[in-house]
């Protein structure tokens, strides 16, 4: 007699090198896809500290340099900012008439600009000023 069982019924104790290998793949793939997804974010997160920053900045630029109605001028100014952390930022101020000069309305866009590791940004704001001249 034979008492060997039949292959049919043995059970199976383990896994074929074909699943195995495809689990291999898919894990793979999962991690490429993580850490792609994750310097992505890091990027991100780079740019949004930089315009944190030129936002910072512009602010900084309306307070060290006002304007006041009668000393606003048609031109251009620029300058750049002190301390470790804003180093290669600089700032520009562009002041142009708008319409006729009685009227006395004046555009005025501020730019902060910076490179950084070869790459160059900017953020600017541009808005209208109304200042007459004063009667007296």
């Amino acid at each position: 007699m034979n008492d060997a069982p039949h292959p049919r019924n043995r059970s199976r104790a383990g896994l074929t090198l074909i699943e195995v290998m495809l689990t291999v793949v898919i894990l793979t793939v999962g991690g490429i896809v993580l850490v792609t997804a994750t310097s992505q974010c890091l990027g991100v997160m780079r740019a949004a500290r930089l315009y944190n920053h030129a936002h910072t900045l512009l602010a900084r630029v309306d307070l060290e340099h006002p304007l006041f109605d009668e000393d606003i001028q048609v031109g251009t100014e620029r300058g750049h900012f002190s301390g470790a952390e804003y180093g290669n930022f600089e700032w520009s101020r562009a002041i142009e008439m708008v319409g006729d000069e009685e009227d006395r309305l004046f555009e005025i866009t501020t730019r902060v600009s910076w490179t950084r590791r070869g790459q160059a940004g900017f953020e600017e704001v541009v808005y209208y000023r109304y200042a007459p001249e004063e009667d007296g």
